[in-house]
């Protein structure tokens, strides 16, 4: 019963440190631009529902936090639309109400630009600090019966070049692949074995695959895997491995006297051996080490594991090359996104790629417990997703608001009050809308199943 309990406590506890992070920093955003605009803020809060903490600033702004971690809110003094048969506090200068069309909608565009920038720090962060990925271009394993196989590619291949567009590393063969589009079009790989320089013309095939977070995704299925080393990144804690005795930086020699030479072939023999027993040669600080683990299946997902993560490939970058590539992962991850919202709301799409609450707290714990590196991105990631989202043009959206403002910076006059009254009630039967949606989509994908 106390572990159920320290089990589910830790999903919990990521999913709202992880969205308090995001959303704080959304609605510091509009309050910060308020308080530049002299607007006076009334309440800013971090969740909804019963206030479990809260103060009074000297500006009488008061902060507090909600009992339901489901969102925040600032709440400036005075109406965001004013009523114009009313006469009340029309002189008053600090309301949001009596600010000039661009001071408003640059206080509502504040909240997604600062996701934005959010994500760009945190990503030049990583970039600066540990690195970008950075897989050599040199096939690991390959996959019985695929395309690959059957075209003869071998075990440390080098991919120079696809199609004769030059590779540097197994993320380039990742993204030449997946932005190919879904056809028979063949690909020229030009590959380097031992001495010689050699050709290879692959058809990828339509293969559908469950990703980590529970949803199906085509891909172009080549059946190559990259080489990576096999050096332990982490132990995860109460696993096979963490029992047995194994470090970081531990590097698998030999199991039950078969030498492996990458991470795929230590997966593959744990996979294929659950509950039994299995002789680990380990070499650690130049010294050789024999332990015994056995595979367990950890969170009945089907999949043998011992509880580690392997060690990756990271090239530290110089501050221009961080911002560029930050500003770079900044691009694709928004393209990809409106992208992916598209085609899941024309259902070409598993809809299974769409969660709330229950998605956040599933990916947050499971990255957290394996790469804290990967952990920072996430949330990079989910908060451009947030400002991406609030920038949509729906009504109760930053979007909706910055659209309605620019218009009125265009006419030249406020919008009129009992129509947007009508506009605020359809938001909030869009909005209730997605939120229902992703709520059972979570329980159906990732619960029930």
């Amino acid at each position: 019963m106390l572990s159920t309990f320290f089990y589910y406590f830790e999903y919990i506890f990521w999913f709202i440190l992880v969205f308090t992070i995001i959303v704080f920093i959304h609605e510091f955003g509009h309050y910060i631009v308020a308080r530049i605009n002299n607007v006076d803020v009334e309440k800013f809060s971090i969740g909804f529902g019963p206030v479990l903490f809260s103060k009074t600033d000297k500006n009488n702004t008061k902060w507090q936090v909600g009992a339901i971690p489901l969102g925040g809110y600032v709440k400036f003094c005075g109406e965001m639309y004013s009523d114009s048969k009313s006469n009340v506090n029309s002189k008053n200068k600090n309301l949001f109400m009596n600010k000039k069309a661009l001071q408003k909608a640059s206080i509502v565009f504040a909240g997604p630009a600062a996701n934005f920038l959010l994500s760009f720090i945190l990503f030049i962060f990583i970039f600066l600090f540990f690195g970008r990925n950075e897989t050599p271009n040199i096939l690991g394993s390959i996959d019985k019966n695929s395309p690959a196989e059957l075209n003869n590619l071998q075990v440390h291949d080098r991919v120079i070049s696809i199609n004769n567009i030059k590779i540097n590393n197994f993320e380039d063969i990742y993204d030449f692949i997946e932005n190919k589009k879904l056809d028979s079009d063949s690909l020229l790989f030009k590959i380097n074995r031992g001495s010689e320089i050699l050709e290879y013309s692959l058809i990828p095939v339509k293969k559908s695959i469950e990703t980590f977070i529970g949803s199906k995704k085509n891909i172009n299925y080549l059946g190559i895997n990259p080489l990576i080393s096999p050096i332990i990144g982490k132990v995860l804690p109460r696993s096979p491995a963490s029992f047995a005795g194994l470090k970081k930086n531990d590097k698998i020699l030999k199991i039950n006297n078969l030498k492996v030479l990458g991470a795929r072939e230590v997966i593959d023999i744990v996979k294929a051996n659950e509950n039994k027993v299995l002789n680990f040669l380990i070499l650690r600080n130049n010294k050789e080490i024999i332990t015994e683990i056995t595979p367990k299946d950890l969170n009945n997902s089907g999949n043998p594991k011992i509880g580690i993560t392997f060690k990756k490939n990271r090239t530290k970058l110089k501050l221009y090359a961080s911002i560029k590539e930050s500003l770079n992962n900044i691009f694709i991850i928004s393209v990809k996104t409106l992208i992916a919202f598209w085609e899941i709301l024309f259902g070409q799409r598993d809809h299974c790629e769409v969660g709330g609450p229950i998605l956040i707290a599933k990916v947050s714990t499971d990255i957290v417990n394996t790469d804290y590196i990967s952990f920072i991105a996430l949330i990079a990631l989910i908060s451009i997703n947030l400002g991406l989202i609030n920038l949509f043009p729906l009504p109760l959206l930053d979007g909706g608001h910055l659209l309605t403002y620019i218009s009125e910076f265009v006419i030249g006059k406020n919008i009129n009050y009992n129509l947007f009254k009508k506009i605020q009630i359809l938001g909030v039967i869009i909005i209730v809308f997605f939120m229902t949606f992703s709520i059972l989509n979570d329980i159906y994908c990732r619960v029930l199943n």
